[in-house]
């Protein structure tokens, strides 16, 4: 039997609704992409070990997909088994024993003089909130608001769940998830194992996870009883201040740049949009149905029926114009599944 039936018959065997042929492009959020082989959505914990459990006993091919933020997969699609994580729940724990560690990443967001300001200094409750790796981060920071707890409100507007925030450090404003992250659980290849914060290794859109393709299962992260009416003007402040960016992509294609790339060009900022627009005045540029965005240039627009190869097309021309104008490598944010 190959591996193609045989891990039909065993997801068939424990239960598992698979769908067949599916695109893949209502599954991210630029809306590109073609077919995966197989798909199957994972509602619960178990489920998710149970999935990943006979994709690697058969050696079957898989990706695992969040919100589909931060990806673009191929027009021809995935000739594997795409697992898109729904987990739900969480749960308050004790609080935390000790007192939070700074945990410093090197701020590229570029804009920050922009953003939403507040004054962070009070003294708050700290409580610890596990939670499952398929919740949106949305969907999360609104139930907690609910039960009196802050802390997330610098993601809102983000289009995540907690295990892709985690997987790629994702930042909102000056803020990275990182910051939040008391312990993790993993599926790493057969053993369940608990992690903490310094396992990861955390970076700029970075974590471990890139090397070592664990799988995240459940969050514990480090939040407070705070102020919620002050947190939820912050993150309607924040979500409009999000709205003004192209909302039918894959969020910034480009990492910023680091200070030092900003200090040899000579520009006011780290913006890679502000690069893509004033220094290779790339920004409008058209390719069939996929723009690079005229609201924010680090953003590649779906006009309505693009195409995978004309966002990576513009993908190219991007790079390829700020190597040889400026000799400058731009590092992509964004996962590309061919």
């Amino acid at each position: 039997m190959d591996k193609y039936k045989s891990i039909i018959s065993q997801l068939q065997k424990s239960s598992i609704a698979i769908h067949r042929n599916i695109p893949l492009a209502k599954y991210t959020t630029l809306g590109v992409g073609g077919p995966a082989d197989i798909l199957v959505v994972a509602e619960t914990t178990r489920q998710l070990i149970t999935v990943i459990t006979i994709a690697r006993d058969v050696g079957y091919p898989f990706k695992l997909v969040g919100k589909g933020s931060n990806l673009i997969i191929s027009d021809s699609g995935y000739r594997g088994l795409i697992v898109v994580n729904r987990t739900q729940g969480w749960e308050l724990m004790l609080p935390p024993s000790t007192k939070k560690i700074e945990y410093p990443v090197e701020d590229r967001y570029g804009e920050s003089a922009d953003l939403p300001q507040v004054d962070e200094t009070e003294d708050a409750e700290e409580v610890l909130v596990k939670v499952a790796s398929g919740n949106s981060i949305a969907k999360l920071i609104e139930e907690l608001f609910k039960a009196g707890i802050t802390g997330l409100e610098w993601f809102t507007g983000i289009p995540a769940t907690i295990g892709g925030a985690l997987y790629m450090n994702m930042h909102g404003a000056d803020h990275y998830f990182c910051e939040r992250i008391e312990s993790v659980t993993l599926l790493s290849g057969t053993l369940i194992k608990e992690v903490n914060r310094d396992y990861f290794r955390f970076a700029y859109d970075w974590s471990v996870l890139h090397e070592t393709e664990e799988i995240v299962l459940e969050v514990i992260l480090r939040l407070e009883r705070g102020n919620v009416a002050r947190a939820r003007q912050l993150s309607r402040e924040w979500a409009h201040y999000k709205a003004n960016q192209p909302q039918r992509s894959a969020g910034c294609i480009f990492q910023n740049l680091t200070q030092e790339e900003k200090a040899g060009l000579g520009i006011p900022t780290t913006s890679v949009g502000y690069l893509i627009d004033k220094v290779l005045g790339l920004k409008g540029t058209q390719k069939g149905n996929a723009m690079i965005s005229t609201k924010h240039a680090a953003f590649i627009e779906n006009l309505g029926g693009a195409s995978a190869e004309d966002v990576l097309y513009l993908i190219q021309l991007i790079k390829e114009r700020a190597q040889d104008e400026l000799r400058l490598e731009l590092k992509t944010e964004v996962e590309i599944i061919k």
